[in-house]
């Protein structure tokens, strides 16, 4: 229960950083250059900054949330960061959303954690050999590296959905790493300093954040939170799976679960993504601004 506790508040927090960060984001026009000089123009910036902290402690209380509760358990509680996002945003800009993204996200987030809860990953190991954890690294990277190029070819809606499937992906990953460094910390604190995944957890962090804020210049926050959301958790699941010899119960009537699980995931995904499109062509060609809900109209840009 604790965990569970802790793991709401981080979504909370994470939720309202994820809409302050998307509104500054959205400010910087895609033609005044590539990600870099998004990344300079949002430091400078006092509301992004206080977003900056605000995700920090979102990550520091995901990482207490890990420490003390299982990571099957957590990941589905975090995703609940979707809905906060979806209200503050709501709320920020004075613009509610359709119903119908409301119904999607909650069949979104109630999917994915049929999917974990059901499926139950079991018979996971605490940690697993650097081998194992480098062959996850040699399936993901290469996935989020294709994703992300095919995202940075293009503008519009594709071009956050895109690059926020890639920041989820490597979210995810993130959060694999993490979980094996609060086991490795009970060692003491100065052994995890030569522990490699460690610095795995910086280095993908970083990654999956500079992803992530340029998935929110480029369009409305519907666009690409949900993928980044979303992934994360399904990314977990497979390094469990994978490096820590977890199985997927699909026996009997769990796999029918399974199964409605991953169409509500689906299904989910797919009805936000078309009504923010929606929403965001509307606002396009009525000239809206970059700061409310539907986010700005995107223009072409390098990466």
């Amino acid at each position: 229960m604790l965990a569970i506790l802790i793991a709401l508040a981080s979504a909370a927090i994470t939720g309202w950083g994820s809409v302050a960060q998307q509104r500054v984001a959205s400010s910087v026009p895609l033609e005044a250059g590539g990600t870099l000089h998004l990344i300079g123009q949002l430091v400078q910036h006092p509301l992004w900054l206080i977003a900056f902290g605000a995700n920090m402690v979102g990550f520091a209380t995901h990482t207490w949330a890990l420490d003390v509760g299982n990571l099957l358990v957590v990941e589905p509680v975090i995703s609940t960061s979707l809905l906060f996002a979806f209200a503050f945003g709501a709320w920020w800009s004075h613009k509610g959303l359709p119903t119908t993204i409301w119904i999607a996200s909650v069949f979104l987030v109630g999917g994915l954690a049929t999917f974990l809860v059901v499926g139950d990953p079991s018979g996971t190991a605490g940690d697993a050999t650097s081998l194992r954890w480098l062959l996850a690294c040699m399936v993901m990277l290469p996935i989020v590296a294709l994703v992300a190029w095919f995202a940075y070819r293009r503008t519009g809606p594709a071009r956050a959905i895109g690059l926020g499937v890639a920041s989820g992906i490597l979210f995810g990953a993130q959060a694999s790493f993490t979980k094996a460094v609060t086991i490795d910390l009970h060692d003491g604190l100065l052994s995890e300093l030569s522990n490699w995944k460690l610095y795995a957890v910086v280095v993908l962090g970083v990654m999956a954040f500079v992803l992530q804020q340029a998935a929110f210049q480029a369009g409305a926050i519907t666009l690409s939170l949900p993928a980044t959301v979303v992934l994360p958790p399904i990314t977990a699941a497979f390094v469990a799976i994978l490096v820590l010899g977890g199985t997927v119960d699909i026996s009997g009537l769990r796999g029918v679960w399974i199964g409605l699980a991953v169409i509500a995931m689906i299904g989910g995904l797919v009805v936000i993504a078309r009504a923010a499109a929606r929403i965001e062509a509307a606002g396009g060609a009525a000239g809206g601004s970059g700061g409310d809900a539907a986010g700005p109209a995107p223009q072409p840009v390098s990466p």
